[in-house]
């Protein structure tokens, strides 16, 4: 270990309860030990997570949110007494093996902020018949008419006062519950990200007139009353820890404002906060587990790959100025050097750590070895943990995987269903491809017990995902290549650089079992002018293979154009974005967090987008295109076109039952699906 990362190993006291350490496992979706959504049941897939991070050095464990009340079913989690007294006490007495405290988060719902998938948004505008249960009959806000943040159009109720008391006494009922159970203590879920309980804390989002609206104080006392009903219920020593946002970062409804940005705070700003938080802390919170943001801003709570490291450490560090328990950071904190430095200087007491831990469920042991260059990076993608995607008529798209998965990991909430495991007979594999595809298939092959060699035609590993970590804001992916290359040295895996395999040689192979991971082939532009010596595809742009001029048009509003089209403003261009669909960014289970954050960028750069424009010509002025309202030529110095790929690299032909393709080589999509089509294939051979 590095002496300056001790520190994150010292214990930490959180009410009554000791921490051994000062990494604090952040509440994600999907990590939860109870199923909540249509009643109330053990989460089995959640054992091995969890218990994979205990014995790797977590020292708290907060797991996602349970709501009080069931999605469906009309079910109070305080009805479950046999679950809690059940499964979930024998759960944590494995945890507790480790010396792992374990604090359950409890949600009071969701308010304006509820995921509107096409069964509810029906729900809501009176098209299904029958009644709503649970927690969606309380499709409900602080104030009558907020506006549903996945669609403006659908407006939300208030909550009555009954139904109000009814979700605090259910909080106390089922703190009550979890003390029996073993859990340590309990997170409330939230003055936090925009959900239920902070709409009733930030004055734009509650116009209340009864004791529940008003006043700061009145705004506070939903929570408050929970906080008290659970240390009454539970006693003053049962730690209670609230989830907080510092400030919403908020413009308005849907309006996020970026880093650095100079704006009027719609949502709670520095000023309010620290009121807030001393109305918390003397309610009888013993922690606050600290960020920013609003689903208005979701890229503070989720902060994607353009955000920077510990983006919120400042604004936790600036509110534990002026509260006396103890305050813990999330958001980007995973660079031990960076939330070990935070720890000593008094700036936080707690490391929360969240996406990091679905990438690499040993973080904290490798950590604490010194082992920092085997940390697999969390490249902030959300593909896998909260694929949460914008899609027309204000329906949102889920992921088809389920939350809480890791794009690079597909071990996470999978242990079992996908161990490795030695393979019963070792055979000779050749992969074909040294991309993230190949090395990834190469790595699990050889953690099997089999003898693989990489055949990659450049010199260099990485592939197309070279290009892709280009921009400066791509750090982690940068990591992500050394990783895999350091993963392939350390297992002595055979590489042969400078290898171009044919149809032929791949007949000569000495092996068993072929893996071809060759990637896709990059689509040309169809218009007169194309091959101009100005115009340059994605990766000639991303690697630097050819200049470009200060006016670079970029044809394609997907997500490498728009990336493509960041990168070239930071570097001081002036970018302009051609898009044939109705839209930009209109990538299949693209996070809302990443394609939010890239539109607010846009904004800010007033980087120009034309949408449903066809490129008739590329001329010496520049890039002819034709809209609705006619043709104009953008003046343009360089033209870059990022309009896909086509799967079935010449390779990717062969077949054979020991032949094998894989990735963007049998179908074009994203690094989740390579890397998991990569794992699944090698685990099985």
């Amino acid at each position: 270990m590095k002496k300056e990362h001790e520190v994150l190993f010292t214990p930490m006291k959180v009410g009554s309860v000791t921490v051994k350490n000062r990494f604090v496992h952040a509440p994600m979706e999907g990590t939860t030990p109870i199923e909540w959504m249509t009643g109330f049941k053990f989460n089995e897939n959640s054992r091995e997570y969890l218990l994979e991070r205990a014995s790797n050095g977590v020292g708290l464990l907060i797991p996602g949110i349970t709501c009080v009340k069931s999605m469906m079913g009309n079910k109070w989690l305080y009805q479950n007494e046999k679950m809690f007294l059940g499964p979930i006490k024998s759960l944590m007495d494995e945890i507790h093996q480790y010396d792992t405290k374990f604090f359950l988060q409890i949600g009071a719902g969701f308010g304006r902020v509820l995921v509107m998938q096409e069964m509810l948004k029906k729900a809501m505008t009176g098209k299904v018949l029958g009644k709503l249960t649970g927690t969606a009959k309380l499709l409900s806000a602080a104030s009558d008419g907020m506006p549903n943040v996945w669609d403006p159009n659908v407006l939300h109720r208030a909550m009555t006062e009954k139904e109000i008391q009814d979700v605090i006494d259910g909080f106390a009922k089922s703190a009550v519950l979890c003390k029996q159970a073993g859990i340590d203590g309990i997170e409330i879920h939230a003055v936090h990200e925009g959900y239920l309980l902070d709409q009733f804390t930030i004055s734009n989002t509650n116009k209340r007139t009864d004791k529940y609206g008003g006043s700061l104080e009145n705004r506070c006392r939903f929570v408050t009353d929970i906080i008290r009903g659970i240390k009454e219920a539970c006693g003053e020593d049962y730690p209670v820890v609230v989830r907080y946002s510092v400030t919403s970062k908020m413009r308005g409804f849907n309006k996020g404002a970026l880093p650095g940005e100079d704006y009027q705070e719609f949502g709670r700003d520095r000023e309010e906060s620290i009121a807030c938080a001393r109305i918390i802390e003397a309610a009888g919170a013993d922690a606050l587990d600290a960020d920013n943001g609003s689903y208005d801003s979701w890229f503070w709570a989720h902060p994607p790959m353009y955000m920077p490291l510990a983006c919120n450490l400042d604004d936790a560090a600036f509110i534990k100025q002026h509260v006396d328990i103890p305050v813990f950071c999330a958001g980007r904190m995973e660079d031990p050097d960076i939330s070990s430095e935070a720890v000593a200087s008094g700036k936080i007491d707690g490391v929360t750590i969240g996406r990091q831990l679905l990438a690499d469920g040993e973080y904290c042991a490798k950590v604490e070895s010194g082992s920092i260059e085997d940390i697999r990076p969390c490249i902030a993608c959300h593909n896998g943990c909260f694929a949460i995607s914008r899609e027309k008529n204000g329906i949102t798209g889920i992921n088809p995987v389920g939350n809480g998965h890791c794009a690079i990991n597909p071990r996470t909430l999978e242990e079992k269903k996908r161990e490795i495991t030695k393979a019963e007979t070792k055979k000779k594999v050749a992969v074909i491809g040294g991309g993230i595809g190949g090395m990834e298939a190469a790595r699990v092959a050889h953690l099997r017990g089999h003898e693989v060699t990489i055949y990659e035609r450049s010199g260099e590993l990485g592939g197309v995902f070279i290009a892709a970590a280009a921009p400066d804001f791509k750090e982690k992916d940068k990591m992500l290549i050394q990783w895999y290359i350091h993963q392939i040295e350390k297992l002595g895996i055979e590489v042969c650089l400078n290898t171009e395999m044919t149809s032929e040689k791949l007949g000569e192979l000495d092996a068993e079992e072929i893996i071809i991971a060759t990637g896709a082939r990059t689509r040309s532009l169809n218009a007169e002018g194309a091959e101009r010596g100005n115009v340059m595809n994605a990766i000639e742009y991303l690697r630097g293979y050819k200049e470009t001029g200060d006016r670079v048009v970029i044809i394609g509003g997907g997500l490498t154009g728009c990336e493509i089209a960041y990168d070239a403003v930071r570097k001081g261009k002036k970018p302009v974005i051609v898009e044939m669909l109705d839209d930009i960014l209109n990538v299949p289970n693209l996070c809302a967090a990443n394609s939010n954050m890239l539109r607010e960028i846009i904004r800010f750069y007033e980087i120009p987008a034309h949408t449903e424009a066809k490129v008739m010509a590329i001329t010496d002025e520049g890039v002819v295109i034709e809209e609705k309202t006619g043709k104009m030529t953008i003046p343009a110095d360089s033209v870059v076109t990022s309009i896909g790929y086509i799967a079935g690299a010449p390779l990717a032909e062969q077949s054979g039952k020991n032949v094998h393709v894989i990735g963007d080589a049998a179908k074009v999509g994203n690094l989740m699906g390579a890397v998991w089509q990569a794992y699944d294939i090698a685990k099985d051979i």
